[in-house]
């Protein structure tokens, strides 16, 4: 132990050598394609060209898939794009008494919160525009921001189609929410979006989730067919022939089942939205390709629900997941599927969808004389139907998700009778998720041991926010058995010691985490944390002082750097970072927070007042700082400003 400032200074020579955006491995194909106007992306996700190049050869393909969802997954807000009715805006949330507003100004999106104080004007107004729709607008849109370090965050109010009316996002519909600071991760992105221009890092655990301002607009070719840079430049180049064209390129049809679904299944088969799957370790958010087997990327997890029988749970996104508990998946031995139903390039007209999907159905199920399925009892005949029918109307019926209670969806699971249509219907409320246990979806996924139980226990962790202490100790054990080498689970591990102030039991992992993963950011500003924590200022504050100098962008070390120096009595370079962090981070409530009380010491009342109130427009639940407002403006003679606020604290 008195060694580890040793080892760790000898780690952090590692971290400051430079650091690339782009990788330095240019190709003669990237050289060609780019004499010619094509830019190729580097990075994390390498190899991509721009959606419209495919759209040049393969216009067909192209005008048809734009009618497709997942072509309208993600986008910028536009007038033309406008199915919204604004004038049903602002919605008034009971549980969190607040009132949530979108309206179109001009050719822009705007979202607005704000509460109501006591003589009835508005207070905690929080107003931003809106970068970005997610969603295609089938059955919903989520909109979100972006801050100019590139985070994405979630606004609390969604727009859901069927029903033609505003209401709270999934995970906002409670009192308690993550109001207006929910970032989007880079696991959302990754299935909502095709790749962008990410940088060398993105992706991997640890590193800071910014995007570039620059986004592509919806699931695209290259999402399911793999990078087409080599494609495009053979065809361009006009000297490969037809074999090597093809080889260049991914098509899904020639793959074998495995591969085949794990395109659909990297994004669809998501067996619950409460617990996040988890990637295979060593890899990165960007690094499957279709091709690859799903396997060999992510863990897959799924829950007890102690209010919900596992097979009665139906969410959003359980297409394949239901799809597979089905008699009908199980009897085909792997020959049903997505794209037994599915053209990924087609969408289905709705005057051609009965004779489309009876068709599908009638391919495994055989007719009796009069045109109907056989049943399989001898004695049974199946209800008559016309030519029209369509047999998902009954067997796989539309119902409302548990997961988002404003939507309703097709059932996969496809069943003899699921009861009547008006109670698969019916309206129900959000329920909280009350999660038993936690457990690997496919207990039968080859893995290592020491794997499988670190991903298995970092989905406990990272689900309770870090808290369970027990299964920290249950990862501590499994990693000191030599079993894991990958620097992801000790991350994990450091980052829980951290967040439940066991400093002693992080000290003793930090030297293994930076020799493991010397250039990462967290490990490393967790580290300083712990340092600081554990009698070690000086160094702690050095090594955030380097890693904010290498990293400007990264909101984390530099607000620890602030907090640490403020601390330490020195305010003019905590203010200064302070400072920062709200500039790169508009929307940092802490960082707010902390310039008010530093403006508040330096006897600037009437900044620190300005800073603790952009604080509580975006963070109205916290009482430290509403108490200090209070506090303040009765201080300035502002007796009716507290008197609002006061008011609202007593609420």
């Amino acid at each position: 132990m008195k060694h580890l400032p040793t080892r760790i200074a000898l780690c952090f020579a590692l971290l400051f050598l430079p650091m690339p955006i782009w990788a330095e491995t240019m190709t003669e194909q990237d050289d060609i394609l780019r004499e010619m106007g094509i830019p190729v992306s580097q990075g994390a996700a390498a190899g991509y060209v721009p959606d419209q190049v495919c759209a040049q050869c393969h216009a067909d393909k192209a005008e048809s898939f734009a009618e497709m969802g997942m072509a309208r997954s993600f986008y910028s807000p536009s007038p033309e794009k406008v199915i919204e009715d604004f004038a049903q805006s602002p919605y008034f949330h009971e549980p969190s008494q607040r009132y949530y507003e979108m309206e179109l100004r001009g050719d822009e999106y705007w979202f607005t919160r704000y509460g109501l104080a006591s003589d009835g004007s508005r207070i905690d107004v929080f107003s931003v525009k809106v970068d970005w729709v997610l969603g295609s607008g089938n059955h919903s849109r989520i909109y979100l921001y972006q801050t100019p370090d590139g985070a994405l965050f979630q606004l609390p109010l969604s727009w859901y189609t069927q029903e033609g009316i505003w209401a709270m996002a999934p995970g906002y519909e409670f009192p308690e929410h993550e109001g207006v600071m929910r970032a989007v991760s880079t696991r959302c992105m990754a299935c909502h979006n095709s790749y962008a221009a990410y940088s060398e890092n993105s992706g991997k655990a640890g590193h800071p989730m910014l995007f570039p301002e620059d986004l592509p607009e919806g699931i695209s070719c290259q999402r399911c067919h793999g990078p087409g840079a080599e494609h495009v430049s053979k065809a361009y180049s006009g000297e490969a022939d037809l074999d090597a064209l093809h080889s260049a390129i991914v098509n899904p049809g020639k793959l074998a089942r495995e591969e085949l679904y794990s395109i659909c299944y990297g994004c669809h088969m998501q067996p619950t939205a409460t617990v996040n799957g988890q990637l295979r370790l060593g890899r990165e958010e960007f690094s499957f390709r279709p091709g690859q087997s799903l396997g060999d990327f992510i863990v897959k997890m799924d829950i007890e629900d102690a209010q919900i029988a596992h097979d009665d749970r139906f969410e959003i996104n359980h297409h394949p997941y239901r799809m597979e508990q089905s008699a009908c998946f199980i009897e085909s031995e792997g020959q049903l599927g997505c794209l037994s139903c599915h053209d990924p390039h087609v969408k289905i007209k709705p005057e051609e969808r009965a004779a489309h999907y009876r068709d599908a159905c009638l391919a495994c199920h055989e007719t009796d004389d009069a045109g109907l399925p056989e049943m399989a009892a001898a004695d049974a005949v199946h209800p008559t139907i016309s030519a029209s029918d369509d047999c998902t109307a009954c067997h796989m019926p539309e119902r409302r998700t548990q997961d988002v209670v404003e939507v309703t969806m097709t059932d996969h699971k496809i069943v003899r009778d699921p009861g009547p249509e008006s109670e698969l219907l019916a309206p129900i409320t959000s329920q909280k998720v009350e999660v038993e246990r936690i457990m690997l979806a496919d207990p039968d996924q080859p893995l290592p041991e020491g794997e499988k139980a670190a991903l298995a226990l970092m989905s406990v962790l990272e689900y309770s926010a870090f808290a369970s202490t027990t299964a920290a100790r249950d990862l501590h054990q499994v990693l000191v058995q030599g079993k894991v080498e990958h620097y992801e689970p000790w991350l994990v591990l450091l980052q829980s010691y951290v967040t439940q102030q066991n400093f002693a039991a992080a000290r003793q992992i930090a030297g293994k985490v930076l020799s493991l993963a010397p250039e990462n950011p967290k490990a490393v500003t967790a580290v300083a944390v712990v340092l600081y924590r554990t009698g070690d200022p000086a160094q702690a504050v050095s090594i955030l002082r380097r890693v904010v100098d290498s990293l400007p962008d990264n909101i984390e070390p530099r607000v620890h750097l602030a907090r640490f120096l403020a601390d330490q009595g020195q305010v003019p370079e905590a203010l200064a970072h302070a400072e920062k962090v709200v500039e790169l981070r508009p929307n940092h409530w802490q960082g707010w927070t902390l310039l008010a009380n530093l403006k508040r010491a330096m006897g600037e009342n009437e900044r620190a007042i300005e800073a603790y109130l952009s604080a509580l427009d975006i963070r109205p639940e916290s009482t430290g700082v509403r108490r200090a407002t209070i506090e303040m403006l009765d201080a300035a003679g502002r007796k009716d400003d507290a008197a609002r606020h006061r008011t609202r604290l007593s609420e």
